[in-house]
């Protein structure tokens, strides 16, 4: 049985609630995690039509990309497209669940999504976002559960460092306590100070499992209550984290060729091209949806052509100082291939449900 919140705690794997820009507004937007799903639809936005395709393929929960409710709200009229949708989804019991720059920065995500569309090899990060932070959880066992509790905090997420994973460390030692006459102890009895050989279990964590590991330990644990402590660690940092990428063509593209390479991979994009147009096109820096402001930094890292999205004239002037080509694929060209990407990812994640993408969609601009 998967419910709306299963469904979350998969998302959330990919694209953690932290990488989300403090401006954003991501996680669920309308619904009951509690409710079990039927199906879910994928899509960049929700619309009245998206949620029509829901209501008619059965889907009650959609998953979006940009967040259906993003401002904050002081009423739900349906005086407002706003309202009539939300008022649509109610009636219908469909929940909405949005990840927005958290997935657009995630590894995996939608940037990640464009350069494979875009063929690109070599991928690295473009625009250093943030760093996870790392945990230390430490936590004391009677010395005949500690495997158990050591491997219930591997499954969940603890003990990765780079190439392994389960990693801990342990330190023998002795456990007291007095359980008061409300107590009901596993070893020893109520009012009675106990002595029990215990193992110090130490793991780290990363901020985007923390909370599954630290359940996962609790339930694992035979004492009625559990000790254990959490430091915030300043070193080892955990993974960077990068919002856009920068890769390679497998083979460097004259200008006509490269325009058509673009094209077939985003056929929903209606391309323009500005600044200076090289040689020869190999190098690329990617920022799905609004990228502009990163020209500057594109042209730093000495690329041969910077794809991205609601590029302005004065933009386009600057790549022209900047010396750098940019190709304005569109914010929906860029961001229209997550419908299918999300879908792809979560049928891959043993959910159960049959996912749906919604691919109608169409960009608002138009020849």
């Amino acid at each position: 049985m998967t419910t709306v919140q299963h469904v979350i705690d998969v998302m959330e794997r990919l694209a953690p609630r932290s990488y989300a820009a403090s401006w954003d507004n991501v996680g669920l937007m309308v619904g009951n995690r509690k409710t079990v799903v039927k199906s879910i639809l994928t899509t960049l936005d929700v619309t009245t039509e998206a949620i029509g395709y829901a209501v008619e393929h059965n889907c009650n929960l959609i998953v979006s990309h940009h967040p259906l409710i993003f401002k904050g709200l002081k009423q739900v009229s349906s005086d407002t497209a706003l309202g009539r949708m939300i008022e649509m989804l109610i009636t219908n019991q469909i929940a909405v669940y949005s990840a927005h720059t958290n997935l657009d920065i995630a590894p995996g995500g939608l940037n990640d999504m464009l350069a494979e569309r875009l063929g690109l090899i070599d991928v690295q990060g473009f625009i250093k976002t943030g760093e996870d932070v790392l945990y230390k959880i430490s936590t004391f066992v009677p010395e005949g559960a500690a495997d158990a509790v050591r491997i219930a905090m591997g499954e969940a997420g603890a003990g990765r460092i780079g190439n392994y994973d389960y990693c801990s460390f342990s330190v023998n030692g002795e456990g007291r306590f007095r359980g008061n006459d409300q107590s009901h102890p596993v070893i020893g009895e109520a009012g009675t100070m106990t002595i029990v050989p215990e193992v110090q279990i130490n793991a780290i964590v990363d901020a985007t499992n923390f909370n599954a590991v630290l359940m996962a330990m609790k339930e694992a644990h035979p004492y009625e209550e559990v000790a254990y402590e959490v430091v915030s660690l300043a070193e080892p940092n955990g993974a960077i984290q990068y919002l856009g990428r920068i890769g390679r063509l497998p083979n460097a593209l004259k200008m006509d060729t490269f325009r058509e390479w673009v094209q077939e991979a985003l056929p929903d994009a209606n391309i323009r091209f500005c600044g200076v147009v090289p040689e020869k096109i190999q190098s690329v820096a990617l920022c799905s949806g609004a990228g502009a402001e990163f020209i500057k930094d594109a042209a730093r890292y000495k690329v041969d052509a910077y794809v991205t999205g609601d590029v302005k004239y004065h933009d386009a002037q600057l790549a022209k100082e900047s010396g750098i080509l940019v190709v304005d694929a569109g914010h929906f060209g860029t961001e229209s291939i997550v419908a299918y990407g999300l879908r792809e990812y979560l049928e891959a994640s043993s959910l159960e449900v049959p996912v749906h993408a919604y691919g109608e969609q169409q960009d608002f601009f138009f020849l």
